[in-house]
């Protein structure tokens, strides 16, 4: 699931081509995508993307005077921005056709269809965000606050990273990069944590989102239909693989929909029974 990152490099690119430039129609293709009736989506056309924002994995476009369109681009999400001369697969499950020529596509890849389409009155945008926690990236997210919502709740640091009601933009590929970073065990629980720990978990998110945006902005594959192809980690997806810092086998858990990577070695030295084997155990 694309995570801040590359929702972010998304945002700056679909700024860069079409702030300023008028919408001239807008079709829904894939009948759940769009979870909004009022304003209807003929309600842009022929007005002019005016600005664009993103809070979390939420990408956000200022339409007009008044419209907000927020995109949540799920699991297999992607934006195209193809050719409007030329006929949209079967794939694209919103089509918006830009003056300049340029086709607007949110593209679903996969049969789980888990992107969202909201269309707001610029003065709904708040409250449609008000479940979020803070971004990951945002000046609001200083280590005080951060140190606020760790403590509030006992969970396990994994879950807490991914939760998108308390620090919003980390998925499971980032919360593993960051653990690693910060040399925390992803089951450790919140609760526990010292101060040096927090200080250290809040800086890691600061390093690793940042590096991960960069890499972002060269190969952002949110732009192109196909796979997640992202492969710059350091332990996410290098299960067996020498730790970068120890060289120990990174490990992993498994879940029935994911799993997470840590390195049981300069992760706190904890290392976890793989949920696969438990099962079959059992």
């Amino acid at each position: 699931m694309p995570e801040l990152p590359e929702i972010e490099a998304l945002r700056e690119t679909l700024a860069t081509r079409l702030i300023g430039k008028a919408i001239i129609s807008a079709q829904s293709r894939q009948f759940a995508l769009v979870k909004t009736y009022d304003p209807p989506l003929e309600a842009l056309i022929d007005e002019r993307v005016e600005d664009t924002d993103r809070h979390g994995k939420h990408l956000i476009i200022f339409i007009g005077d008044d419209h907000t369109m927020v995109i949540h681009l799920g699991i297999g999400g992607r934006i195209v921005l193809a050719d409007a001369s030329k006929k949209p697969s079967r794939a694209v499950s919103l089509e918006i056709r830009m003056e300049d020529g340029v086709s607007v596509q949110v593209v679903e890849l996969g049969t789980k269809k888990r992107s969202s389409v909201h269309l707001l009155r610029r003065a709904d945008l708040k409250e449609h965000l008000s479940r979020q926690g803070p971004d990951a990236l945002s000046s609001e997210l200083s280590v005080e606050r951060f140190a606020e919502l760790v403590r509030a709740e006992r969970m396990q640091l994994k879950s807490f990273l991914t939760d998108q009601h308390r620090v919003a933009g980390i998925g499971n590929a980032y919360s593993d990069e960051i653990l690693w970073e910060a040399k925390l065990a992803p089951l450790h629980m919140t609760t526990s944590l010292e101060d040096d720990e927090i200080e250290r978990l809040h800086a890691a998110i600061g390093l690793v989102l940042p590096q991960a945006l960069e890499q972002a902005r060269s190969d952002n594959y949110l732009l192109v239909a196909r796979g997640d192809k992202r492969g710059h980690f350091k332990v996410h997806r290098r299960e067996r693989e020498a730790c970068p810092r120890c060289g120990e086998p990174i490990a992993s858990i498994h879940y029935a929909e994911s799993s997470l990577q840590y390195c049981p070695a300069c992760q706190e030295g904890r290392h976890y029974a793989d949920r696969r084997l438990s099962r079959l155990l059992k």
